[in-house]
C-alpha cells in the first residue's frame, strides 16, 4: 500500500475503481512487491489511426464516453487523465475501450473541492496556452475547482483531431462529407478542441455525443 501511494499508485486505483463496478480500466488479477498482474487488453490505439471510418468513429465515441465518466459520477470523484497517448489506451476483440494506464490518475474528491467555492469558482476550463504542441495542466486547477474539462481536452485535443497532439491524423479524420453536412460532427470535434463558445466543453460534450451516437 505504502510502496503504491508513492511510487505507482495503478494497484490502489485498480481496486478502487474496478472494471466489475463499470470502471473503463483493466481488470485487476493481483500483485506482488513491485509486480502487478492485470488483463491484457488487446491492441492499443496505435494499429486503429487508419482503420475503417465506422471503427474509428466507434472507438472516439468510447473515449469521450471514457472522459465523462471519469469527470462525472455518482461518486462524486473526479478522475483526471495526465498522460493521455494513443498506446495507453486498449481495445478488446470486442470492440471495447479501456484505459490501460492508469498510474498517471489524478483522483480529486469533488466534496471537498467545492467547499467554500461560490458558482464562478466551480468549473475549470483547459486552455493548453502553456504548450502549444503538448497536453498541460496544473494540479492546482485539478483540485481548487469542482469540475475540470481537462478531460474532454485530453482526449479530443490529444486524440481526436487532425494533427492532434499524439497523432498526426487524429482518430477522426477524413470524416464522410455526407455525415458532416448532416451531423456538423468535424465542427463539433474542433470545438471541443479547442472551445469558441463562452460556455465551453461541458456545453459541446452532449452535443458531440449525441452526434456521434447518431452516426453508430
Amino acid at each position: 500500500m505504502m510502496y503504491g501511494i508513492l511510487i505507482n499508485p495503478e494497484v490502489i486505483i485498480l481496486q478502487a475503481f474496478p472494471q466489475i463496478e463499470g470502471w473503463p480500466f483493466p481488470y485487476y488479477h493481483g500483485s506482488c512487491g513491485r509486480i502487478i498482474i492485470e488483463e491484457y487488453v488487446g491492441r492499443s490505439l496505435a494499429n486503429y489511426e487508419d482503420s475503417p471510418w465506422e471503427q474509428r468513429v466507434d472507438v472516439a465515441y468510447q473515449l469521450l464516453q471514457i472522459s465523462q465518466m471519469l469527470t462525472e459520477n455518482n461518486l462524486d470523484f473526479a478522475l483526471y487523465m495526465t498522460d493521455v497517448n494513443m498506446d495507453n489506451f486498449a481495445v478488446r476483440p470486442d470492440g471495447t475501450v479501456l484505459l490501460i494506464d492508469v498510474e498517471n490518475i489524478v483522483i480529486v474528491d469533488r466534496v471537498e473541492a467545492r467547499k467554500g467555492k461560490d458558482h464562478s469558482e466551480m468549473l475549470h476550463h483547459s486552455t493548453g496556452k502553456f504548450c502549444s504542441d503538448c497536453l498541460n495542466f496544473s494540479f492546482e486547477d485539478f483540485c481548487n475547482h469542482d469540475l475540470s474539462d481537462h478531460n474532454y481536452y485530453a482526449i479530443c485535443k490529444g486524440l481526436l483531431v487532425p494533427n492532434a497532439y499524439y497523432s498526426k491524423k487524429g482518430l477522426l479524420h477524413d470524416i464522410p462529407k455526407d455525415l458532416d453536412a448532416r451531423t456538423n460532427l468535424s465542427s463539433l470535434i474542433k470545438e471541443c478542441a479547442d472551445p469558441q463558445n463562452y460556455l465551453g466543453r461541458f456545453h459541446v460534450i452532449p452535443k458531440l455525443l449525441q452526434a456521434m451516437k447518431s452516426v453508430l
